[in-house]
């Protein structure tokens, strides 16, 4: 966790693009700052009630940890993300990489205080409380998970906690709109001039992406310029509301609406070559199981010519634990992908350099990131929002 070493007017200052700086509100940066205290506040805390404080005082790996305590195999993953964060935040020293570093504390650990750090963002703006939500909901549940009575979606995403999400995934979220109203801005740039566009959007959730490009557009009196919009989403209680929700807010929009699994064949599931202009998703794209095979199976879907882009949380560092991770950690459809020394080389978010390779490799070509986000981590590590985008070629 870098601390910022530069007033918030300087630091965006460093985004040349007047729209795309002004999407990054004061009010954003300072509540992801606690966000990211609030989760090593609550890793502090879970690491004094799993009585982890004598194994990290001498000296332990991940895999010791839960071999000693004869938690599930998957409880790997987020017990060596939360070594991980704490060493980031200077609580434990690392020695060694990947699955057999070993984490020793420098000092007695504190016991964590989460309760501070979500007060101070609550009083900076009241809607980034859903993100604080997810990762209570998943604290409470914890041991449970690694002792392997419940997995991370039977704990997450049980019927009545689906409004939970559907409070995340929202504009109204501080801390996740930005990622939509990002992507829309690049979207809007990379409609086809001079004719209505096709737009195919993957992994829609509950049609917050979709309602942030209707607004962007609208602003510009420029709805027109989608001739169709084919929305898609894999789980039928979001792709209802997505529905309800998109028809409401813009009834006069072309949009369809359908099912559509990233990780399978497009044709097979009426997603014919070469239709879209544009191809969009907002934090999906990274869960791909085969990432390589995913983008081949959208640039197949592109026009000669058209656009694929993903508002992505990424990763300015390779290895650097980001605090979104903290509940997706715990999430079989998050951790379970295949994995690439080049394009892929750790489950979860990738780095501007993974996606530009991982484009190439895909065969895609001018790759872009929007904003710069490899210049502003030189100033503050903890940028990690991005519009990352890349065309099918033209010939």
């Amino acid at each position: 966790m870098a601390q910022r070493t530069e007033d918030l007017g300087t630091l965006l200052a460093r985004i040349p693009d007047p729209a795309i700086r002004a999407l990054f509100s004061h009010e954003f940066i300072l509540c992801a700052e606690q966000f990211d205290r609030f989760t090593v506040e609550s890793v502090l805390s879970l690491v004094h009630s799993l009585e982890l404080e004598a194994e990290l005082r001498a000296g332990a790996s991940a895999a010791d940890i839960v071999r000693t305590h004869g938690w599930a195999p998957r409880a790997e993953t987020p017990i060596r993300w939360f070594f991980d964060k704490l060493a980031a935040a200077a609580y434990l020293e690392r020695a060694g990489e990947d699955g057999g570093a070993v984490y020793r504390s420098r000092d007695p650990l504190p016991p964590g205080d989460p309760d501070a750090p979500e007060a101070r963002a609550r009083a900076i703006e009241p809607r980034a409380a859903p993100a604080f939500a997810v990762v209570r909901a998943m604290v409470d549940h914890v041991p449970e998970f690694l002792r392997g009575e419940k997995t991370g979606e039977e704990i997450l995403f049980s019927p009545a906690r689906l409004p939970l999400w559907f409070e995340y995934f929202s504009n109204d979220n501080l801390l996740y709109q930005i990622n939509n109203r990002l992507g829309a801005e690049a979207v809007a740039r990379g409609l086809p001039a001079g004719r209505p566009a096709t737009i195919l959007e993957i992994g829609g959730g509950s049609g917050s992406a979709a309602l942030a490009l209707g607004e962007r557009l609208a602003r510009d009196g420029a709805l027109g310029r989608i001739g169709r919009y084919r929305f898609t989403e894999i789980v039928p209680t979001f792709l209802r509301r997505a529905e309800r929700a998109i028809r409401q807010r813009f009834p006069a929009l072309p949009v369809e609406f359908g099912r559509l699994d990233m990780n399978a064949d497009f044709a097979a599931q009426g997603v014919p070559a070469g239709e879209a202009d544009v191809v969009y998703a907002v934090n999906t794209v990274h869960i791909a199981r085969d990432l390589a095979a995913t983008l081949g199976r959208i640039r197949e879907a592109l026009r000669p010519g058209g656009v694929a882009i993903f508002s992505e949380c990424v990763r300015p560092f390779p290895g650097q634990p980001i605090y979104v991770e903290f509940v997706f950690n715990f999430l079989e459809n998050f951790t379970g992908v295949a994995t690439d020394p080049a394009t892929r080389p750790t489950h979860g978010f990738l780095t501007p350099e993974s996606w530009r390779r991982a484009f190439s490799a895909a065969g895609f070509e001018a790759p872009q990131i929007l904003p710069d986000v490899e210049t502003l981590a030189r100033h503050y590590e903890d940028f990690f929002v991005a519009a990352v985008s890349a065309r099918r070629p033209a010939r």
